[in-house]
């Protein structure tokens, strides 16, 4: 339980979305890019996240130095701790973005093995909820944590001397994991095994023809395509609204601290009182409710309220797509077929991101207003697709986590 709340606090620290994040953002508008060139710059630390299917498989079926978990946890945190401190030596945005590919590559694959790892103890000793429960109760003070350091770092040190301070506390995140692997994760030997190898890829070639699979990732795509204001809306709030980095921060761990009461509210109250089209409908409309309230935003004090309610509701449509996902899921085939669905989720965000911060910089003249209405409308839009979605009820979310890159 120790070595899952620690992974956990560690991811959500060390991923693009997590400390690093808003110095990194600070010191590229510092550089003088524009919105879409950072939002360009970000959508390359995705790849990583994206491809994660294939560090599952790796994993699996190729251990290396007779261990499937263990010495690819060792690896691939170590990639990330060297990946952050190669970045505080670096003040080129194009390397600074290599050094953060490094990283997401370990943070990535971390994600998956820790996922794995808590699936296989979790079903020897029956605490698979205890510890999926663990996992986002970390995950989230990790992120308010990283929304006020992140915040103050920003504000009190030049912007090049803030990125390499997060970027140093952050290098500590997956030592740290380092550490823990070697003293906390037991794991007998093993050798490659060719017979479940021609398991796993029988099970994902019948995955692949599934037409249920191929909707639901249609729709998943689609839902996450309506071009977000993420990387316009920091600029907006820096050049229009004149918030400090210090108080933009604080309005991440707000959001962070709606988002654990919405998770709570989803499965208390949502997730075992409706069938998975249903939570779709109401996740459509709330999505639309929490875009168009952003119209709203004109000062510190609704500033606050609308971080603070929209992590809250937003979490009903983010929870409720992962069931969506889950549910859709073939047998034997379930690992794999949902992170390639988590994969095309965080593919069609960045690309919503990229889309977005080119309407803002190029089309709107860097207005808000007319991004919230279009992206609002694309969001409603997901409407007319929910009668082509099968009819699914499956379990609710396992915990897997799309990237917040």
């Amino acid at each position: 339980m120790i070595f899952f709340g620690l992974v956990y606090f560690a991811q959500g620290i060390g991923q693009a979305g997590g400390l690093i994040n808003q110095p990194l953002m600070n010191y590229l508008k510092a550089q003088g890019l524009t919105s879409d060139q950072v939002a360009q710059l970000f959508a390359v630390l995705t790849i990583p996240w994206i491809i994660k299917p294939l560090y599952g498989l790796i994993s699996d079926l190729v251990p290396l130095l007779g261990y499937r978990r263990k010495s690819y946890l060792f690896l691939m945190n170590g990639l990330a701790a060297a990946g952050f401190l190669w970045l505080t030596a670096l003040l080129t945005p194009q390397w600074i973005v290599a050094a953060l590919v490094l990283t997401a590559l370990g943070i990535a694959s971390s994600d998956v093995l820790v996922d794995a790892v808590m699936v296989e103890r979790g079903q020897q000793t029956g605490q698979i909820k205890r510890f999926q429960s663990q996992q986002w109760m970390w995950f989230n003070i990790a992120a308010i944590t990283t929304g006020l350091l992140g915040g103050w770092l920003s504000e009190a040190l030049p912007p090049a001397a803030a990125l390499h301070t997060a970027a140093l506390i952050t290098a500590c995140a997956p030592a740290a994991v380092m550490i823990a692997t070697a003293f906390l994760v037991r794991e007998e030997k093993t050798a490659i095994d060719w017979t479940r190898f021609k398991e796993s890829t029988g099970s994902l070639l019948s995955a692949v023809k599934s037409r249920t699979l191929w909707i639901v990732a249609g729709f998943l795509a689609f839902w996450n395509f309506s071009p977000s204001f993420g990387t316009p809306m920091y600029y907006h709030m820096v050049d229009n609204l004149k918030f400090d980095q210090n108080f933009i921060g604080q309005l991440g761990a707000v959001s962070s601290i709606g988002s654990v009461i919405g998770a709570f509210v989803f499965k208390r109250f949502l997730a075992g009182r409706f069938s998975t089209t249903a939570l779709v409908y109401q996740s459509i409309l709330l999505g639309a409710i929490s875009t168009v309230a952003y119209l709203f935003l004109g000062n510190r004090q609704s500033a606050v309220i609308l971080s603070f309610t929209t992590g809250l509701i937003g979490m009903v449509p983010f929870l409720t797509m992962l069931s969506l996902a889950a549910a859709a899921c073939p047998p034997h085939a379930e690992g794999f077929t949902f992170a390639a669905l988590m994969s095309i989720f965080n593919g069609a965000s960045q690309l919503s991101a990229l889309w977005g911060a080119h309407l803002y910089e190029h089309v709107l003249d860097k207005q808000m207003a007319p991004l919230i209405w279009t992206s609002t409308a694309f969001t409603l839009a997901a409407f007319f697709l929910v009668p082509f979605l099968p009819k699914l009820d499956g379990p609710t979310p396992s915990g897997e986590r799309p990237d917040e890159a």
